[in-house]
């Protein structure tokens, strides 16, 4: 590998891929003040299309904890209308908004649409907001570890190859990889080669453009024709199954393929497709892998796990994973034990065979006769679609590596997600959110006779005497009295007790370095 050690830059780590989920850890790391490179092998701020368009209810909350989620709102179509067609029939339509609402425990409902390259922006600009930047033109193609850490080598479009010395490698690098490639970490599925799509960002004149519009059709079921307005870019993203013609060739996703498709399957009059500026090929890929850890290499987002497109679980799913393993990387750099990082695959690999057997299932559902209707179903309420709860608002972590229930004090438990309320502090109004956001641990005393702070003022530690005046707290919860809960930075409950002693929370703590 080129250049000796001591002439080397260095890093604490290295995030190969700058996609959603890689700019996500890159910001949750710059936030918690870790040395973070981010580097991306495109040359540029290529639109990426219309890939990973649905963010779901945990991701915004995620996003909101990164300080996002007001930006991603602003740019979105939240809870479209959903219409469904045989030919230029109208069958049926579903409002979202009527089932998916938000409720003070839950303040994100429903599906937000923001074509990825606008998600991906408003994460750039947190970084930038902590002084980190994304290295375009920048590819990794070989690394090598030992127990201190990972020697890389970068290949720069203009600079030829350089090495970095990084104590930790995580490949945010997509379906094709090249970190977990490099580090021989099996990725076990198939890839559905029977089933090819077609899909494109463009313009369309002629349909109404607060609604999604899906046509079905007894091949393709709901993938026969599928249309969804992008506020943002006042474009419209369109997918449609193809099969391939007599010579076994498939039709190229071109302008004049989706006005052919358009006419045979929809045949709306009055409706114009135009200025095509994004299109691609896609066919159903599901795989994952068998260990999210190799050593000081680690995966996130598809990296990790492909799943189909049904359910718009991809990108969630990665941002997810890269939430989970932000504070316990720089947990472990200010010197947590290494078997913290190990709970990053007991926690994330269980979540991910569950998607991807959710999604699958879906998938089977959707493309199918009378998938059209299944979808409008699911978009309907998404916490009540066969196969899965779509909101990620259910998923947590019970019986993990990192939860502690001293005792019944509270309904909820060690590993569930730690859900919002309004309430008041010492400070005034506030939201457990509001307490929440940032790289620390929050250690919440339900009480409404405020005493002295249970721990003396610790780095990485927010404690706050929590009184809720309306009960929602108390609903969320499920207390009954006075109660603690310590919440991780990642919004997930780590600690529920009554009145705990103090070395009872510092023993627990010790494991997070705190």
């Amino acid at each position: 590998m080129p250049g000796s050690e001591t002439q080397l830059e260095t890093t604490d780590v290295l995030v190969v891929g700058a996609g959603p989920v890689g700019l996500a850890l890159a910001v949750g790391l710059a936030r918690a003040g870790v040395d973070c490179r981010i580097v991306e092998r495109d040359p540029d701020f290529r639109d990426r299309g219309v890939r990973g368009k649905g963010v779901n209810p945990r991701t915004l909350e995620v996003l909101d904890d990164l300080g996002a989620a007001d930006a991603i709102l602003a740019r979105s179509l939240l809870n479209p209308k959903l219409r469904t067609y045989e030919g230029s029939r109208v069958v049926h339509e579903v409002d979202p908004a009527a089932a998916n609402t938000a409720t003070p425990d839950r303040p994100y409902a429903g599906m937000v649409l923001l074509a990825q390259h606008h998600t991906e922006a408003v994460l750039r600009d947190r970084l930038a907001e902590h002084g980190g930047k994304v290295e375009l033109g920048t590819e990794l193609v070989d690394c090598a570890q030992d127990g201190e850490g990972v020697l890389a080598t970068l290949r720069r479009s203009d600079a030829g190859t350089s090495a970095i010395r990084a104590r930790y490698v995580v490949g945010c690098d997509g379906g094709r990889s090249t970190v977990r490639k490099l580090t021989g970490i099996p990725f076990l599925g198939e890839t559905w080669e029977e089933e090819r799509f077609i899909m494109a960002s463009m313009r369309i004149d002629g349909l109404a453009p607060d609604r999604m519009h899906i046509w079905n059709d007894a091949r393709f079921g709901a993938g026969a024709l599928a249309i969804v307005p992008l506020r943002q870019d006042d474009t419209w993203a369109v997918h449609a199954a193809v099969i391939p013609d007599e010579d076994g060739v498939l039709p190229a996703p071109t302008l004049d393929t989706f006005r052919r498709v358009f006419a045979e399957r929809a045949g709306l009059p009055g409706v114009t497709l135009h200025d095509l500026t994004w299109a691609s090929t896609w066919r159903p890929t599901v795989r994952m892998v068998e260990r999210y850890r190799s050593g000081r290499i680690l995966l996130a987002g598809d990296a990790a796990h492909c799943h189909s497109a049904a359910g718009g679980q991809g990108m969630n799913t990665g941002i997810q994973d890269a939430h989970n393993l932000a504070w316990k990387l720089a947990a472990t750099l200010r010197g947590a034990p290494d078997a913290l990082l190990d709970s990053y695959e007991a926690e994330r690999l269980p979540v991910a065979r569950a998607v991807l057997a959710a999604t699958s299932a879906q998938h089977r559902t959707l493309f199918s006769d009378g998938g059209a209707r299944a979808l409008a179903d699911q978009f309907a309420d998404l916490t009540a679609t066969a196969g899965g709860d779509f909101t990620g608002l259910s998923l947590g972590y019970r019986g993990g590596p990192l939860g502690r229930d001293l005792d019944d004090a509270t309904g909820i438990r060690a590993g569930d997600r730690a859900p919002d309320a309004p309430c008041r502090t010492t400070d005034g109004p506030t939201r457990l959110f509001d307490l929440f956001r940032g790289p620390h641990f929050t250690l919440l005393r339900f009480t409404d006779r405020p005493g002295p702070p249970l721990l003396p003022p610790l780095p990485g530690l927010r404690e706050a005497a929590v009184q809720d005046p309306d009960g929602h707290a108390h609903r969320a919860y499920g207390l009954t009295g006075d109660a603690t809960v310590l919440v991780r930075p990642d919004g997930y409950v780590t600690l529920t007790a009554g009145t705990p002693d103090a070395e009872q929370l510092r023993d627990h703590l010790r494991q997070f370095a705190i």
